[in-house]
């Protein structure tokens, strides 16, 4: 894995969040992005992916976002492109900017992944619903939705829909199961027992 290549990326996408919309998002932040890319290289060693592999997942955290910083809608095609001009300016191959390009589509929501990769990093960008932080990351996601998508639920709407989102959500690898799935289903009874 090349490590310059990932501090680099992780430098670039952390001033495009910071700088820009996305520094006023109370979810789709660097904290999210910065979390995501960690779960994802954790979830990728515990999965054995060779270097190259892990190298484009972990790429692939880091730009999954970056889109955000002009809309939230239809996002994941901006964060590609944004990807693909800053690792061709890098020399990074063109059939490892394509594996990165798709990974990222794959966070589209009601888009199923493909391949190990994806999974990966569909594990990783909901690896929030099975830790300790979720009901304080849920805030910053209902608040940033009242906020910039004028979506705005009562207490008894937003916990329903939550309960039917976990429900719904599946990890796609067995790591993440492993990892996440204990405390997703503690988060889940909190929300059954707060109706």
């Amino acid at each position: 894995m090349n490590n310059e290549l990932i501090i680099k990326a992780e430098k670039y996408c952390k001033e495009l969040l910071n700088n820009g919309r996305c520094n006023l998002l109370q979810f789709h932040n660097y904290c999210h992005t910065a979390e995501v890319a960690h779960n994802a290289n954790l979830i990728a060693q515990k999965s054995n992916l060779t270097d190259a592999e892990r190298e484009m997942v972990v790429i692939s955290a880091y730009f999954h976002d970056v889109g955000n910083i002009e809309t939230a809608s239809g996002h994941e095609k901006l964060s590609c492109t944004i990807a693909r001009e800053f690792l061709q300016k890098q020399n990074f191959p063109e059939e490892k900017i394509s594996i990165v390009e798709h990974t990222i589509l794959s966070t589209e929501m009601g888009r199923e992944p493909t391949n190990l990769l994806e999974e990966i990093l569909n594990d990783a960008d909901f690896s929030h619903l099975g830790m300790t932080t979720f009901t304080e990351r849920n805030r910053l996601l209902r608040e940033e939705w009242e906020t910039f998508l004028d979506m705005t639920f009562t207490d008894k709407e937003w916990i329903t829909l939550n309960i039917k989102f976990l429900e719904q959500h599946h990890f796609y690898t067995e790591v993440a199961q492993k990892i996440f799935g204990k405390q997703k289903s503690a988060n889940l009874i909190k929300f059954k027992q707060a109706i």
